[in-house]
């Protein structure tokens, strides 16, 4: 997390520089139509890798990497309307961080392009101890390591317990029930999901990068039955030396 208040001349500069970050998204915005949209859209890229450098200057690591994201698919947007719409959430992703004075990992879940100006899928890089997933960060609601976790009156299998989260009781999904590993480490984080109406929490001892990964990169379970054999994966992609899982929602709380 960002201190804004570390110094005032560390506060003035962060507080400039996202000033201009919205002053500068607003004329994109004001520019783009059919006629200027692929000139713009190159300014848009190029100014984008120079916010990016800018924000990890300014200690923004949220920021800095939401915006590496957002640079990557400036090229791929085929009418004025994304492009607009991308840049008025990169706006408001900046007016926050002013109104906010703080650089969390929630940032870029609360600001994630919509769902239907993407040609990618958009994940959330997650740990368990020493397990790796991934969740769609659609799904995502919101990231908080703030809420006391309740035990259920009965034990139910699959559930560790509840978590309050506004005004509702949220059931915690227990990995260890699935077939994870039992993890020692205490410092958790709970990402609150919701699939079909229904929300739910996952316990989490590390969230890590927001990854945007092609369809192409994604491999089906079916197709490699020896390297991931869970109920509620049927995806997963290859990182490093890593296969990482991506859960399947809909299955895990069914």
């Amino acid at each position: 997390m960002s201190d804004f208040f570390s110094d005032d001349f560390t506060a003035e500069l962060k507080a400039y520089f996202l000033d201009s970050v919205c002053k500068e998204a607003d004329k994109f915005i004001d520019l783009t139509d059919e006629s200027t949209l692929r000139r713009i859209r190159n300014e848009v890229g190029e100014q984008t890798r120079a916010w990016a450098v800018d924000a990890k200057t300014n200690e923004f690591v949220h920021f800095s990497q939401w915006l590496e994201l957002f640079e990557e698919r400036t090229q791929s947007f085929k009418e004025p309307r994304e492009l607009i719409k991308s840049l008025k959430t990169l706006k408001a992703y900046a007016e926050a961080l002013i109104q906010e004075k703080a650089d969390t990992a929630d940032h870029p879940v609360r600001f994630a392009l919509s769902a239907e100006l993407r040609q990618d899928v958009q994940l959330l890089h997650c740990r368990w101890g020493n397990q790796d997933f991934a969740i769609p960060l659609l799904n995502v609601v919101e990231i908080s390591s703030q809420i006391p976790l309740y035990p259920l009156p009965d034990k139910k299998d699959g559930l560790m317990g509840v978590i309050p989260f506004r005004g509702e009781a949220v059931p915690v999904i227990s990995f260890h029930d699935h077939g994870f590993n039992h993890s020692e480490i205490k410092n958790t984080f709970y990402v609150i999901c919701e699939h079909q109406g229904v929300r739910f929490s996952l316990q989490v001892t590390e969230t890590d990068d927001l990854m945007s990964l092609k369809e192409s990169e994604l491999l089906n379970v079916e197709s490699h039955s020896t390297v991931i054999q869970t109920a509620f994966v049927s995806k997963f992609f290859i990182k490093g030396n890593k296969s990482i899982m991506i859960l399947d929602l809909e299955k895990l709380v069914a």
